[in-house]
């Protein structure tokens, strides 16, 4: 399921244009504000299989703060956003999660803190998993990392158009699943195909997006795409995120 939670922000203000940090910082708040133990576990430990303990995932991932394209600019590496709603998304498969957020928003009173904006809370909304479809179409909400081991133990991040991109995305996809059920899902085919004419348009970099995280830069594509395979992989990516790096607001996509 999927939380949308509307704010509104009364005066302009400027936050950094990469503002993913502030936001995980606002997840665990609210998280804490339920259930500390909950949020402490969550930041630490996250959820692992009994055979594979030492490889964990949060399984959740957000939005950055939404507004119109004439209520933001950008100047000097930063965000400014006029006065106005601003729609945040918060997505997980696990019920506790959502929960525990809902608790902390309702808990904080009229307004949060994210970064230098203070926003107060106009409305929660909880939002179902859409019909899922063999060959539906996607746009991303934030960047989708794609991530290759090499034989040299380096990580190298893919691009939109490389061959190993969907391979990537599916066992990334299929360990969720065993998180999720304890078990890899039967039907395994996933196949993610980017809109050819969004990736040759010049002025989309390649259908690539550069996100910095902590003074960290993070390229993760960025297009129109479509998915097919299995569909409750599918569901997985829409629930938990798309690719890696999904708790730290990358990867969430939705139907196009």
């Amino acid at each position: 399921m999927r939380l949308h939670v509307r704010f509104q922000l009364d005066q302009e203000t400027a936050i950094p244009i990469d503002h993913n940090h502030a936001l995980l910082g606002l997840v665990y708040r609210l998280l804490s504000i339920s259930d500390k133990e909950y949020s402490a576990t969550l930041h630490d430990d996250g959820y692992s299989a009994p055979d594979a303990e030492e490889r964990k995932c949060k399984l959740f991932t957000f939005s950055g703060l939404r507004a119109p394209a004439d209520r933001r600019r950008i100047r000097d590496g930063r965000l400014f956003l006029k006065p106005g709603y601003l729609d945040w998304y918060l997505s997980s498969p696990r019920s506790e999660f959502l929960l525990h957020s809902v608790t902390g928003l309702i808990a904080s009173g009229d307004s949060i803190q994210v970064d230098r904006a203070e926003l107060r809370i106009h409305s929660v909304e909880s939002l179902p998993v859409p019909t899922i479809e063999d060959g539906m179409e996607f746009v991303c909400i934030s960047p989708i990392v794609g991530t290759w081991a090499g034989s040299d133990g380096r990580t190298e991040y893919l691009r939109p158009g490389d061959d190993r991109f969907s391979e990537a995305l599916r066992l990334n996809l299929q360990w969720k699943h065993r998180l999720l059920y304890g078990v890899p899902e039967p039907e395994d085919r996933f196949e993610i195909e980017f809109d050819r004419n969004y990736l040759a348009d010049p002025r989309r970099r390649g259908g690539t997006k550069l996100v910095t995280f902590k003074g960290i830069n993070l390229v993760g594509a960025f297009a129109p795409f479509r998915l097919r395979g299995s569909e409750t992989l599918i569901k997985t990516a829409w629930e938990c995120g798309l690719g890696g790096k999904n708790s730290i607001g990358l990867g969430m996509i939705d139907c196009r």
